[in-house]
């Protein structure tokens, strides 16, 4: 099977799955673009204010790219892949509409991993294992690989994860905030539809401007977050 990316809309939120689970949901270059069509046609449906990106099956999240999607690349072939999957990773991230969760239900490397980072929140399973081997593999690790892990984890976490190359478990990845919420396997969905539910009730104007205004403030010295929080004020003031 080549794989497929599943979208399920459930009111005002989607479920976003990857699917190719005899694989261990490792993302073929088609899957790739499906998963970023998928993601932004969803994020532009006025109607949905949450997305949840979870993997198929019980022992995987994504495994990373399928290593005959990589192999070889090089040369134009190479860039348009690596700059497609950093589109869609910034899809993610600099999104503005909706509240974005990573059900974390299995082995999130690679592909998996940097979904994950580009979340609002990420909730793993108690058996969930997160890596990022591209420099084990001679891959540079952009796409949100650095950057948003640095923003989590801080900077000597983050040479140790990427340089290494190493597993992290779930529980580790807890202590040093790179997971949000750890929960028990089987009841991974349960709790992140449960998450997400309890977000939606709160106004949805003030939800996605105050995720916008933390993502805006984000590595900024003080007095430049003081001014944009200003902007924001200003801006919710003159509507009221």
């Amino acid at each position: 099977m080549t794989g497929e990316i599943i979208v399920t809309i459930e009111d005002s939120y989607a479920i976003v799955k990857i699917s190719r689970p005899e694989k261990m949901n490792s993302v073929t270059k088609a899957m790739l673009e499906s998963f970023n069509e998928s993601v932004s046609r969803i994020a532009n449906e006025p109607n949905i204010r949450a997305l949840i990106f979870t993997g198929e099956g019980a022992k995987a999240f994504s495994a990373g790219f399928d290593l005959d999607t990589i192999q070889g690349l090089e040369g134009q072939a190479a860039t348009d892949f690596f700059k497609l999957l950093e589109r869609t990773m910034r899809l993610i991230r600099e999104n503005r509409t909706c509240i974005t969760v990573a059900a974390v239900n299995g082995y999130a490397i690679g592909f998996g991993a940097m979904v994950a980072l580009a979340c609002d929140f990420r909730i793993f399973s108690d058996s969930a294992v997160f890596r990022l081997p591209e420099v084990e593999l001679s891959v540079f690790p952009g796409a949100g690989a650095s950057s948003n892990l640095l923003q989590l984890v801080g900077p000597a976490r983050a040479k140790d994860i990427l340089l290494t190359t190493r597993k992290v478990s779930a529980k580790e990845a807890m202590q040093i905030g790179l997971a949000d919420m750890l929960v028990n396997h089987d009841d991974i969905m349960e709790k992140s539809i449960e998450f997400i539910q309890e977000l939606l009730k709160k106004d949805p104007k003030i939800l996605i401007r105050t995720k916008t205004l933390i993502d805006g403030m984000t590595g900024k010295e003080l007095s430049e977050a003081e001014e944009l929080e200003t902007v924001y004020l200003d801006e919710w003031l003159r509507e009221l």
